[in-house]
């Protein structure tokens, strides 16, 4: 058995779009019956893979495949094997499954190296281009991504409801990538103009330098920051870019104005003292919610570098004394680590051999809770001021393995 591959293949096309144009080459009225087809050869060939092999396309993805992943990656490398031309992995197009989290624990999924949160994921609707569609008939993975939504080559909006019938345009239920499910032709639709900062919100998230915005990052650190705000700030419209984007224009000033508003309120409104108040109650979740965006070392994580470089400055505005201050707030081990940039594996090792010093006493055999306060920020603070970490590394490690 072998597959006609489709003519030209980008790089950045979707493994759906992909899938759509190999069952229009090859003759198949609908990708079921292509599926159908090709997990009858696999019956023959690997009947694990044949198992794993997807026969809804909305289910295609190796991210939706949770619990046979490794089964799905040989159905699809298999059908490489049908291709008599060399054409490129069927895998470089999928969406993987990903250990990396994004603070606080929201999952993601991996695309050729980008880690992008599943909450990015465009679940229902799929807008598009037309311009785009015109010069290339598939679908770029960019137009998942739910911030994403503007197309920054022609500089328009992108289209979510067919002009004609009105309905949300989803090229992976109808099976049409140039074509509504009423038969319009999406490639005919004028072209939108966008706002400016919708525009250069869609640049930053393709990777482009953009004037104004954190430089240096790559495009996973770019979701996450855009992440970070939207979780922090629930008030703003779901993906506005005009306030993602006047943000951190003003970054990091915006955010350290913000710090030392909510530092000068708890001095004002202070209830007990300093050295009895946990640092979330305060502060909120400022350190958890910035450890790993994706990733924890400070270089690569500019929300929690400007949230260390905060602490460092309030410890030392506020040198110890008989009268306890905001350098004497109660952190728990959660945030300790994102004080740190190292697991939470680590802190407790750090305890264990006496790096760190505990601000409460614990009962015989009793572990420490993880979202309890037992460390007193000055501490954490100087132990953090006291390691230097290895250059090559994205966790730092205090201690050696055992």
């Amino acid at each position: 058995m072998f597959l006609i591959s489709p003519s030209e293949i980008p790089i950045t096309e979707t493994l759906e779009s992909f899938l759509i144009r190999l069952r229009q080459v090859n003759g198949f009225e609908s990708y079921r019956t292509m599926a159908l087809v090709i997990r009858d050869w696999m019956y023959d060939n690997d009947f694990e893979a044949a198992g794993a092999w997807p026969l809804v396309l909305a289910q295609a993805n190796i991210f939706h495949a949770s619990h046979s992943s490794g089964f799905r990656v040989r159905a699809f490398k298999l059908l490489d094997s049908l291709f008599s031309d060399s054409t490129s992995s069927v895998l470089e197009r999928c969406l993987l499954n990903s250990a990396t989290l994004f603070s606080p624990k929201i999952s993601s999924v991996s695309y050729q190296k980008v880690f992008i949160p599943q909450l990015f994921i465009r679940r229902k609707g799929i807008p598009v281009c037309p311009k785009c569609l015109k010069e290339e008939a598939c679908i770029p993975v960019l137009w998942h991504i739910e911030p994403y939504q503007v197309c920054h080559h022609h500089q328009c909006e992108l289209i979510s409801h067919c002009p004609s019938c009105n309905r949300q345009l989803n090229y992976v239920e109808s099976e049409q990538i140039t074509k509504c499910e009423c038969g319009y032709d999406l490639c005919s639709i004028e072209k939108l103009h966008s706002q400016s900062n919708a525009l250069k919100l869609s640049q930053y998230i393709a990777g482009e330098k953009v004037n104004g915005l954190p430089d240096g990052l790559d495009i996973s650190e770019r979701l996450g920051i855009i992440l970070w705000f939207y979780k922090r700030y629930p008030n703003v419209n779901s993906y506005d870019a005009n306030a993602i984007v006047e943000y951190f224009s003003q970054w990091p000033n915006v955010y350290i104005d913000e710090l030392n508003a909510i530092s000068e309120h708890a001095i004002d409104r202070q209830i007990k003292s300093f050295n009895h108040t946990d640092f979330n109650l305060i502060f909120g979740d400022l350190l958890s919610s910035c450890r790993k965006l994706p990733y924890r070392n400070p270089k690569q994580n500019i929300i929690q570098q400007a949230s260390i470089d905060y602490l460092i400055k309030l410890v030392e505005q506020n040198p110890k004394g008989t009268t306890p201050n905001l350098a004497d707030l109660m952190l728990n081990i959660i945030e300790v680590s994102g004080v740190l940039s190292t697991s939470v594996e680590q802190v407790y090792r750090l305890v264990e051999e006496g790096y760190l010093q505990l601000a409460i006493r614990l009962k015989i055999r009793e572990r420490l809770p993880p979202f309890k306060g037992a460390f007193y920020l000055r501490q954490v603070i100087e132990l953090c001021q006291s390691q230097t970490p290895l250059p090559q590394s994205k966790q730092i490690t205090y201690l050696p393995s055992w």
